[in-house]
Parts: C-alpha cells; sequence; structure tokens
C-alpha cells in the first residue's frame, strides 16, 4: 500500500514560477561568487595553495622533469638542489 506523505509534488515544484524565479537568480549567482572566489586570489589564500606565478622560483624556469628511470633520484636530488 502505497500512502502519501504530505509532500508536494516534484511536478508541481518544478513548474512553479516561484522555484524558477529563485532559481534563477541564485544559481548564477554560485558561478559569481566562485569566479570572484578564484580571481580574487581569496582560494590561493584560504586553502594554502601556490598562485600560478609562484610554483617555480624565479631563478629557475624550466620544468624538472625526470628523463632516465634509472638515474630518477640522482636527478631528483640535482632538482630539489637548485
Amino acid at each position: 500500500m502505497a500512502g502519501t506523505t504530505g509532500e508536494r509534488p516534484f511536478g508541481d515544484i518544478i513548474t512553479s514560477i516561484r522555484y524558477w524565479i529563485i532559481h534563477s537568480i541564485t544559481i548564477p549567482m554560485l558561478f559569481i561568487a566562485g569566479w570572484l572566489f578564484v580571481s580574487t586570489g581569496l582560494a590561493y589564500d584560504a586553502f594554502g595553495t601556490p598562485r600560478p606565478n609562484e610554483y617555480y622560483p624565479s631563478n629557475h624556469m624550466e620544468l624538472p622533469i625526470v628523463s632516465d628511470r634509472f638515474e630518477a633520484k640522482q636527478q631528483i636530488d640535482t632538482f630539489s638542489a637548485r
């Protein structure tokens, strides 16, 4: 036996003008808030991640790529020594 929970049917909710007015404002605002959070740099400060220009120091502007798998430990040591 299926009973009713007294809740509003989903079809009534998504066809309601009130639903679309509320969500047409809140969903774009979430995207704008996320964009501002990242573009202002607050996300980098909040989570402690380096900014894109801080990944490599200014005196070392090449990618540390390991080219020989048998000498990988020595290559990594030379990359970290710079």
